[in-house]
């Protein structure tokens, strides 16, 4: 029996000191979580047109990388990022950190893949640091369909395809003027296509130029505005590009900010959801378990 008690007093040397320490670490564990906050904000009102180029700025005190995504009506709720509203859910797009923790992005609209998606209606936007996603922050926006714009054709298109152009205009407006232009500014192509009472217009063709990019102007004597939107045809065995819109005013336009981060140089970052911690309840509790046992363990193998 002397025995017994002295292999236990030796045990209890060791184990209750290391659960204390293990106590200790875990009350003291919070203390050397990540530390730092993200921000975010937008410049002007908070309502901007689809193919507006709108600012964003924070700080960042995580890490020296900032990512940020869209989410709202018709897109998915893990957001996508500001530039690929076809993008990965849960990814953003990349802007750097100055050293003294502020980011800037300037996101161009127009230029953005997926366009099409957006309504009018208020997305959110979603800045998160990139070592550490769950460090993030939010605002909204209000975005609105301009009264007079063209879907983009966002594919190339092959000699003999039937493709269509769509868009709205503005009310009251019961026709539109499309016309296709090759590049020596020739016309090739005049189409009229009538607009519903709701604003909406659609007028299909099909494709009998040669492998090149086209002009695609929609217009009428009363709107202000020309619409562009470019069609690129190719060969079968070419690879399919992207192309993109824009639009022309009667007034020139002041020269937008460049962007900080581009859509080509940036790379769209998924965001990983952390793995779950042992509680400290849990640690503990198997460490006395196993103390014990090894105590009755002890206590077996002396009586036999």
């Amino acid at each position: 029996m002397v025995r017994l008690n002295l292999d236990i007093l030796r045990l209890n040397t060791w184990f209750f000191p290391l659960v204390l320490l293990v106590m200790i670490v875990c009350i003291i564990h919070p203390a050397l979580a990540v530390q730092g906050t993200v921000t975010i904000s937008y410049r002007g009102a908070g309502g901007y047109t689809i193919g507006d180029v709108i600012t964003f700025d924070g700080r960042n005190t995580v890490s020296n990388t900032t990512l940020l995504k869209i989410s709202g009506p018709g897109l998915p709720n893990a957001g996508v990022p500001v530039y690929d509203l076809n993008g990965v859910p849960g990814s953003g797009n990349t802007v750097p950190v100055n050293a003294d923790g502020n980011w800037k992005f300037v996101w161009d609209s127009s230029n953005t893949a997926g366009v099409e998606k957006l309504m009018t209606v208020r997305y959110t936007i979603t800045a998160f640091d990139r070592s550490s996603p769950e460090k993030m922050a939010s605002t909204s926006i209000l975005l609105k369909k301009p009264g007079f714009y063209i879907n983009p054709q966002t594919s190339a298109v092959n000699p003999g395809d039937y493709i269509s152009v769509s868009g709205s205009a503005e009310q009251g407006v019961t026709s539109v003027m499309i016309e296709i232009v090759d590049p020596e500014n020739r016309i090739l192509h005049t189409f009229i296509s009538t607009v519903s009472g709701s604003g909406s217009f659609s007028y299909g063709f099909r494709v009998d130029m040669p492998p090149g990019q086209y002009t695609v102007r929609v217009s009428n004597p009363a709107l202000k505005d020309t619409l562009i939107t470019f069609i690129t045809v190719v060969s079968p065995e070419t690879i399919t590009p992207v192309s993109t819109t824009a639009i022309i005013t009667s007034t020139p336009a002041e020269t937008p900010p460049v962007l900080t981060v581009s859509p080509e140089q940036t790379a769209s970052i998924v965001s990983g959801t952390p793995s779950t911690p042992l509680s400290p309840s849990t640690m503990v509790a198997g460490l006395v378990i196993s103390g014990l046992a090894a105590v009755i363990s002890s206590t077996r193998s002396r009586k036999q």
